[in-house]
Order: C-alpha cells, then sequence, then structure tokens
C-alpha cells in the first residue's frame, strides 16, 4: 500500500548502489522502474550512500511543506473570503492521514503531488506556460500525469482558440524530449528505461498485490485474455477525461478547469495499475478547495473522512490476518482496494451532482413560482 515495483523506496535505493558502483540499473536487471533523472536526483540527496540522512529528511519534508502553501494560494485565488481559512487548508492537509503516511513512507511520489498542485496553481494565476512545463516533467516521473494535458488543451480552445492548443502540445512535447534526451545520456545511452519505466505501468509486467483493482483480477484471468483485458483497463482511466472536460468547461472560469483536474485526479487513482496512498493524498487534500459546492452535496466531507478512517484502520489488519496470521486469503486484502475505490467514486459522483445543481440553480435564478420556490433538481 505504500509502495509498488514501480515506485518502491527500497529499489530506489538498489538503484543508488548500483549506480555507486559504476553499474548501470538499467541494463543490468530489471529491478528499477524509477526515472533516471529521479534516481539521480537522490542519488546525489543521499551522497551515494543507501543509507537516509537529514538531506533525504529535509526533502520530503519541504516537498509536503510546499504542496501545502500551493493549496493556500489555490484557495485564495479562486475562492477569496469564500473560502476556507489558510489555516484550515493547511490543518486538513498536514493531518490528512495520507499526507503522513506518505512522508513517513518516503514514497517518491510526494514530487508528482508536488508538481501537479503546482500546474494547477499556474493555472489559475494564467502562467500557462510555466504549467505545461511542470507538466510535462510530471508525466515523466509518472505515466498518467498526461491526461492531465486534455482539459487544460480544451480550456484553452475554448478560451484562446486553436493556435493556443498547437503551441501548448509543442512545449509539452519540448519538455518531455529534453527530459528523455537527458535521461538518455544518464542511462549511457540507451533507451531501456522506457521500457521498465512505462512499458511496465502500461503492460502490467509485475503482478503485485497493492490497495487497486488490477493485481487480483490479472491473478484470476486466462492468460489468453490478458491483453484484451489490458487495453480495456488502460482506456477506462483516460476514456471519461474529454466528455467530462466538456461538459464542464465551458467558459474562462478558472474554478472549472480546477474541478476538471481534481475528478481526472480521482479517475486516474482507482484506475492506474500500481496505485498507493500516496496517489490519495492529492485528491483528499483538494476536497477543501471547493467549499462552494459543499451545500449540495448528500454525504457531509466529514462523514466520508470518518469512513475513510475506519477503512485504513482495517487495512493493516487485513493485511496480518492474511500475511501473519495465514487465516484469511487475498479477498480480505483487495477487499481494502475496493472499498478505497466505492468511497472515492462516491465522493466523486456526489462533487459532480452538486457542481450541476450549482451551476443549474445560477442559471434559472428568475425560473420561479408564485410562492418564490426556487426549481428543485432531481436525481434519478
Amino acid at each position: 500500500m505504500f509502495s509498488t515495483p514501480v515506485n518502491s523506496y527500497r529499489s530506489l535505493n538498489e538503484g543508488i548502489f548500483l549506480l555507486s558502483n559504476n553499474l548501470n540499473p538499467y541494463t543490468n536487471g530489471e529491478i528499477i522502474h524509477h526515472p533516471p533523472i529521479l534516481l539521480w536526483l537522490f542519488k546525489i540527496l543521499k551522497e551515494s550512500n543507501i543509507e537516509d540522512n537529514f538531506n533525504t529528511d529535509l526533502f520530503y519534508s519541504l516537498m509536503d511543506l510546499l504542496m501545502c502553501l500551493q493549496l493556500i494560494k489555490i484557495n485564495r485565488k479562486v475562492n477569496g473570503k469564500y473560502g476556507f481559512s489558510s489555516l484550515k487548508i493547511a490543518c486538513f492537509h498536514m493531518f490528512n492521514p495520507f499526507t503522513l503516511l506518505t512522508t513517513f513512507s518516503k514514497s517518491t511520489h510526494i514530487i508528482n503531488n508536488l508538481l501537479v498542485i503546482s500546474v494547477s496553481s499556474c493555472l489559475v494565476q494564467d502562467k500557462f506556460e510555466a504549467a505545461i512545463i511542470l507538466l510535462g516533467l510530471s508525466s515523466y516521473l509518472t505515466y498518467y500525469s498526461w491526461y492531465l494535458l486534455i482539459p487544460i488543451c480544451y480550456y484553452l480552445y475554448v478560451n484562446k482558440g486553436i493556435s493556443k492548443v498547437i503551441k501548448t502540445k509543442i512545449l509539452f512535447s519540448l519538455t518531455l524530449s529534453v527530459l528523455i534526451g537527458i535521461s538518455y545520456k544518464l542511462s549511457d545511452d540507451s533507451f531501456n528505461f522506457i521500457n521498465l519505466c512505462y512499458s511496465t505501468i502500461l503492460r502490467f509486467k509485475k503482478i503485485t498485490p497493492n490497495s487497486g483493482l488490477w493485481w487480483y483480477f490479472f491473478t484470476e484471468i486466462f492468460e489468453f485474455f490478458n491483453d484484451f483485458y489490458l487495453a480495456v483497463f488502460n482506456i477506462y482511466g483516460l476514456i471519461f477525461v474529454l466528455p467530462l472536460s466538456i461538459r464542464f468547461i465551458k467558459s474562462n472560469e478558472k474554478m472549472n478547469l480546477l474541478f476538471v483536474l481534481w475528478i481526472c485526479v480521482g479517475l486516474i487513482n482507482f484506475a492506474k495499475s500500481y496505485p498507493i496512498f500516496a496517489d490519495y493524498t492529492l485528491f483528499y487534500s483538494s476536497i477543501f478547495l471547493f467549499k462552494k459546492y459543499y451545500s449540495n452535496l448528500k454525504f457531509s466531507p466529514v462523514i466520508d473522512y470518518l469512513f475513510l478512517y475506519v477503512v485504513l484502520l482495517q487495512a493493516p489488519t487485513f493485511y496480518v490476518v492474511w500475511m501473519v496470521l495465514s487465516s484469511g486469503n487475498a479477498n480480505f486484502f483487495y477487499a481494502i482496494g475496493l472499498t478505497l475505490a466505492l468511497l472515492e467514486s462516491i465522493i466523486l459522483s456526489d462533487f459532480i451532482w452538486s457542481f450541476i445543481q450549482s451551476e443549474y440553480y445560477l442559471n434559472h435564478k428568475s425560473d420561479t413560482k408564485e410562492d418564490n420556490v426556487p426549481p428543485k433538481l432531481t436525481q434519478i
């Protein structure tokens, strides 16, 4: 739940050990799935030593703090005085159980979380070029981040025209090309890192238990159907992005773009092949940026969080029952992933319906009856 084969902190240390002994981690075995630039960054931070030091502890603390500051900045920009106070936003993030677990487990995914929230921060400030460069860097670190390019491009198409979209795609492509070129040189003129870092994710080459929905399914199906379901599962996380962008992005409203990006983050969480707890940090910390939609929610975020805490408390129990006591089976552990996905889908559907209601009431203020009672939307 804290790491998978593609983002394990232990495998990162193994990569540092190989580099320190003048061995190429991308041609000697298939253990390392971290991008070369990230591996070299941690090699410098840890001073070629696999043991943790002050630099790594400081680095993770700074990543967490910077993410908190970016959330505060976004809240001030899009909500102003109508949103939560900066102190509440900071507390919601810093004491989020996923935030604490991510920091303590030293997951490298915290870098991607910072990059994604920084992309959102740049977008609400109209710094589109900086946002695209950061998104390119995020896509280099984790494959799924490029999905966020679709709503950004659609927003630019609606407000700035097709020429801006083309420039954005060119800038994104150039950013990725530069990063891949640097990685090629760091890997001793080898492109094998592409297979290890990205093909492993798409083809789900290492089936190990995690908090996602893929692993149990692919251990049960016949190998004959493997390629078909790989295509289905990979398409599932992508297929909703464009329709959601078309439905919710209709004007120059930054909140709409931010809302679609948040939905995409949620979709990616339960559609990706190797999810970990760090993936949920950004999703649950960003819930408090959408205070304006709270009034139409069916379930209070407080109830959602209480349910989340119950699930998190059960996770280690189910794992021990399965792996230590041998009195259970994989269903115990898989149930946690299903419950997390169910909870996230409930939150997403609830906020989407609340958004639709808020939009309808805003556009039909004059459609009131004689007794001044506004029309009420009903979900069927």
